[in-house]
């Protein structure tokens, strides 16, 4: 670099230089990461993401021990919760990103330096059925015969250990189930049948019951073996400029965990500040990844992944 000191063209900075060529992100769902944010990312900080996505537990794992590991995990909170027990996460120090989260999302003061997990968006779920019914009628209607779920296997489980406990298994076994990534599931097309949606401005008639209902959040975490941890960083706040951030998240089907997002464009329920009005009592919280789910879905329920 002495070398080239006072020789490089004008216009030709030192980052250009030292700045890695290749990023490599994770992420569990496409919904996370647009294509359009990605573009976006690489023009403005002139780098390359390599992508990957992927539910499959044991490839995140292998992916985040493996070195160098993956720069970026974009992922279900109680996911990361997961991976933090095992000490594959970096915890970071208070940064410019953990301020610029409501706290509602953050942990308790005392803990606040021992951040593992960035929350980004969050998701309240209802049930949207034919004809605007309760969800246990659709489940006695023999003539809507389709059930449309989140493909998150610990949801699900939850979800059929609650309904096992309303005695409702045999009605559901009369049902075609189908799951559905999250990017599918957002479709404002009206499917016959019952589908789990996110609760925001397009989609007020869901049915909200408690025990129907989810509070999902998704965030970023940095494995403790990425050899970029601070361009990691520098990364995740591009992505929470409120610019980006608020042309993006009506493309979405997230909530923004952003306490500076006030724009008159984004309506309240897609606020961080809007979470404080939901009865989240009841409300299915799932707190760390049940490795078994697949297994237990399989066997007590008969559903397959």
């Amino acid at each position: 670099m002495g070398f080239l000191h006072g020789y490089l063209p004008q216009g030709i900075s030192k980052d250009y230089i030292l700045r890695p060529t290749k990023v490599r992100i994770l992420i569990t769902d496409e919904s996370l990461f647009p294509k359009s944010v990605q573009a976006q990312l690489e023009n403005n900080l002139r780098i390359k993401f390599e992508v990957t996505v992927t539910r499959d537990w044991n490839s995140i794992q292998a992916k985040v021990i493996a070195s160098p590991a993956q720069d970026i995990l974009l992922l279900p909170y109680y996911w990361a919760n997961t991976l933090n027990k095992q000490n594959l996460l970096a915890s970071s120090l208070e940064n410019p990103l953990t301020a610029k989260i409501a706290a509602d999302f953050l942990p308790p003061v005392s803990t606040i330096r021992n951040i593992y997990f960035y929350p980004l968006y969050w998701m309240k779920t209802g049930f949207r059925t034919t004809n605007n019914v309760s969800f246990e009628e659709f489940l006695k209607d023999k003539k809507a015969t389709t059930l449309f779920l989140l493909n998150d296997e610990d949801l699900l489980l939850k979800h059929f250990s609650i309904w096992q406990d309303k005695g409702w298994l045999s009605l559901l076994q009369q049902k075609k189930i189908l799951t559905l990534p999250l990017d599918q599931l957002i479709t404002n097309e009206k499917r016959d049948g019952a589908a789990e949606m996110p609760l925001n401005e397009a989609t007020p008639d869901l049915t909200i019951q408690d025990d129907l209902s989810a509070l999902l959040v998704w965030g970023a975490s940095i494995p403790q073996a990425s050899d970029k941890q601070d361009l990691a960083m520098e990364i995740l706040l591009a992505m929470t400029e409120n610019s980006l951030q608020e042309q993006n998240l009506l493309k979405t089907p997230f909530n923004s965990t952003l306490q500076e997002l006030t724009s008159p464009g984004l309506p309240p329920q897609r606020r961080a500040s809007h979470i404080r009005e939901l009865k989240l009592k009841g409300t299915i919280l799932i707190d760390s990844k049940n490795l078994e789910a697949p297994k237990k879905l399989r066997d007590d329920f008969n559903l397959f992944l």
